[in-house]
This record gives structure tokens, sequence and C-alpha cells, in this order.
């Protein structure tokens, strides 16, 4: 999985379980389906092919192209990874996350998952949950 994506899973897993409105009333009818989509995202994957109707003009093809201009165009920085090596493994960092989120706000997180995480989901929390040694959410 590239750091691009990392991040991006990353910064949902922060969402979930460390921003303090998430729980609240008035985002909370989003915390599951949110939860949902992350776990859907590990299984299936994040597409990332190109649509048939999109054109790109190849660098070859553009008069006064030259190695050297090519070279300062696109000259990269090594791309910064703001999570580092803590989502080197997505899903057991969203299961210790879930945790940590269990015993902050306990009895809550439970139902939540229950009533609120939609097909095979739910059977998907609970393998990342074993697969990181987590017996059961507070």
């Amino acid at each position: 999985v590239s750091s691009g994506i990392n991040a991006e899973y990353g910064g949902v897993i922060k969402l979930l379980t460390e921003g303090p409105a998430m729980l609240n009333d008035n985002y909370v009818r989003w915390w599951a389906p949110l939860l949902t989509a992350l776990v859907h995202m590990f299984e299936e994957g994040v597409d990332t092919s190109v649509p048939a109707d999109e054109h790109f003009i190849e660098i070859e093809d553009t008069p006064g192209y030259t190695t050297a201009f090519n070279q300062l165009v696109f000259a990269t920085k090594k791309p910064l990874d703001p999570f580092g090596a803590s989502v080197s493994n997505p899903r057991q960092l969203l299961a210790e996350s879930l945790q940590k989120l269990s015993v902050r706000h306990p009895g809550k997180l439970q139902p939540l998952i229950q009533q609120g995480v939609t097909g095979p989901a739910l059977g998907k929390i609970q393998e990342y949950l074993r697969a990181a040694d987590i017996a059961s959410l507070s």
C-alpha cells in the first residue's frame, strides 16, 4: 500500500477515533457509515484507474521538449508521510484505535458498531480485532 493511501487511511482512522465531535449528537449518525466505508476501502482497495474519456498529453509529443526541462519540471522531493510507520498496517491501527476509543467511551462503541455497520464490514472488524489480539471492545 502506498504512503499516500496510508495517509488517507490514517486520516480517516484518526477522524473516527480521535475526533471529539464524531461521537457528539450532530455527527454520530455518520460514524458507522464512515467506518463501513473505511473497511470497504481496506478490502476492495482504492480505484486508481483512469476513465476512458481522460486524455493526457504525452511529454514526448510536446514541441520544445528537452530532457533538462523535463528533469526540472518533474523534480520531486520525497513525499511526506504524516503518519510515518504508524500506518504500515492500517487494519491493526484501526483495531488498536477502536480499542482506545472504547476505553474512553465505555458502552458507546459496541452498540454503534452492531447497529450501524452494515454487510460484511462487521465480520471484517471482528477479524481486525482478533488479528490485533483484542478480545472485545468496551
